[in-house]
């Protein structure tokens, strides 16, 4: 039998498969159909201050303080489930071009630090990494940040754990430049309001959103020892003021994460390089 169907109906569909794909995709993307906003957010770089936000344009963000002060519950067990949500996704799907992607995104070479400390504390990934290293990781025995970031080298970034997953999400690439804005989460204090008034949202006080009591305490000392092979053995007994994230790092470290998540440097515009 011969294939009559259209060349480009086949593609419209293939891409339409791929939008679906990627809506269901972690981390999943949050949907507004009311104001038309996509909102893209990854752990270890604002994630709660920026989901926060979302639900608060949203009108939900009371409800989901109700439901649990970790709104990551709220999203994960009532927002995606919701008729709302639901709603909104298949207006996306009917009207692609009118939404417009809010992307809040952190320097990869600070997130790759957070995301280190993260899971050397946590001890989610002490399994993978023992295998990786051939020998114990535990909460006595712990890995450095070198040995963490050689780890992340053998493991496929885009569908791995999302603390350590590249930030750039599959659908944003689906967003042309002028319908997609990238907040530094650095100068999120300053950007986001004037977003706010770009995209004619009510204005909002960034500050509200920042408490998470899962944030690291990090030190601001510019002339800190290297540490980037120090392996942090406390880091599950003691909340204790860590390095900062320059201190991790030497030339080798620098370059090796930037072959890592080389799309988020490119995407979000962030330095390649350390500076002085």
């Amino acid at each position: 039998m011969i294939d009559r169907t259209p060349s480009g109906l086949n593609r419209v569909s293939e891409d339409k498969q791929n939008i679906i794909r990627g809506l269901v995709t972690r981390p999943r993307p949050i949907l507004d159909s009311q104001h038309q906003l996509m909102l893209f957010w990854s752990a270890k770089a604002g994630c709660t201050f920026a989901v926060k936000w979302m639900l608060d344009h949203m009108g939900l963000l009371q409800e989901a303080l109700a439901h649990h002060q970790w709104v990551h519950k709220f999203r994960v067990a009532k927002l995606y489930a919701g008729l709302a949500h639901k709603s909104s996704v298949r207006d996306f799907l009917n009207s692609l071009v009118g939404y417009r992607a809010i992307k809040i995104a952190r320097n990869p070479y600070k997130r790759a630090v957070s995301s280190y400390i993260h899971a050397a504390r946590c001890g989610y990934e002490d399994a993978r990494v023992s295998d990786f290293l051939t020998r114990p990781v535990e909460k006595h025995s712990g890995f450095s940040f070198r040995e963490f970031v050689a780890y992340l080298e053998t493991i496929d970034l885009s569908t791995c754990n999302v603390h350590h997953r590249m930030q750039v999400h599959p659908l944003e690439r689906c967003f042309a430049p002028g319908s997609r804005f990238i907040i530094d989460l650095d100068h999120s204090m300053a950007l986001l309001p004037k977003l706010e008034r770009t995209l004619g949202l009510p204005e909002t006080d960034p500050a509200d959103y920042r408490e998470s009591s899962h944030h690291t305490r990090t030190s601001s000392e510019a002339d800190e020892e290297f540490r980037g092979d120090a392996a942090f053995n406390d880091l599950r007994q003691s909340k204790a003021t860590l390095p900062g994230y320059r201190s991790f790092y030497d030339a080798d470290l620098e370059r090796r994460v930037y072959n890592l998540y080389p799309e988020d440097f490119l995407l979000y515009g962030f330095s390649t390089t350390l500076g002085s």
